[in-house]
């Protein structure tokens, strides 16, 4: 009976046009991770060779190879703005490149990306603990406050040649401010969990969503994420590679100093997760 109601859950979701809309988002999501897992982390090695001249290359620190950008859409992104939709009873949803401008042009300069690339002396299911547990989170992410699950999907209604989908649904973030003159930012994404069919790598998948309906919380912005997420590859039972994506529009003012310290600061996420599951390996505490 519990199947049963799960696949008639599982037909009635597939069935909502909200719901299609988000499917191809976290495909159009995907595609976009996968452009830049390939450009970073294939035969070639670590250099990011496949990027672009758009990146921008930073000196490495802690072995993580250090890329940003502020011209993100126009390097690898193809427009998805003509998909809608909405969640449950709220209103439309729009999806896909959400500010103004990039509803005109994916070509807009006002998304920084940032790509970091390293390795850990760590197994990748240690490294994927960091990044995806609500109680390690801050040992990344300092600025993080909260996530809240807006919606689970069933994870089957996304399928990717080679991967398994483990989880699938509408989240919401909140950040604090990187600066005295910084609003904090929440976020509101379509999110994907997968794992490769081969089990040597697992990947998360962002990108932002509009709901009016889920108004932003009281002095909040409420950031666009053109592509966000991570792949984790597994080279030996201790040792991995993770390459960590992050793009972005502010969606408003942000001085340019905090913004050419906090892209790189981004793609340091790799070492930050690759020392906390180290010192796990090690003394067996994450702190």
């Amino acid at each position: 009976a519990e199947v049963a109601d799960a696949e008639e859950a599982e037909a009635e979701a597939a069935g909502d046009p909200c719901v299609r809309a988000a499917v191809a988002t976290a495909l159009e999501a995907h595609r976009v991770l996968e452009e830049h897992v390939a450009a970073c982390d294939g035969e070639e090695g670590r250099r990011c060779l496949g990027l672009g001249e758009e990146w921008r290359s930073h000196p490495t620190r802690q072995g993580v190879d250090v890329r940003t950008t502020d011209a993100f859409c126009g390097q690898a992104q193809r427009c998805v703005s003509r998909d809608r939709g909405c969640l449950s009873a709220a209103p439309r949803l729009h999806l896909g490149c959400t500010s103004a401008a990039s509803r005109r042009s994916c070509g807009q300069a006002g998304v920084n990306g940032a790509i970091g690339v390293g390795d850990a002396a760590a197994s990748s299911e240690a490294v994927r603990a960091v990044l995806a547990d609500p109680d390690k989170r801050r040992l990344t992410d300092p600025l993080w406050q909260s996530t809240e699950v807006v919606r689970s999907l069933p994870s089957r209604l996304v399928r990717i040649e080679g991967w398994r989908t483990l989880e699938f649904g509408i989240v919401t973030e909140r950040f604090k401010a990187p600066a005295v003159v910084v609003s904090p930012r929440d976020s509101l994404v379509v999110r994907v969990r997968l794992k490769s069919v081969d089990g040597t790598r697992v990947r998360l998948v962002q990108r932002s969503v509009d709901a009016p309906a889920l108004a932003v919380p009281r002095g909040y912005v409420r950031l666009r994420l053109a592509c966000g997420g991570y792949q984790i590859r597994a080279v030996a039972p201790d040792r991995c590679t993770t390459v960590y994506v992050n793009a972005l529009d502010p969606n408003g003012y942000v001085p340019k100093p905090v913004v050419r310290t906090t892209m790189p600061d981004r793609a340091m996420t790799v070492a930050k997760a690759a020392q906390a599951a180290e010192r796990h390996r090690k003394t067996g505490k994450w702190r």
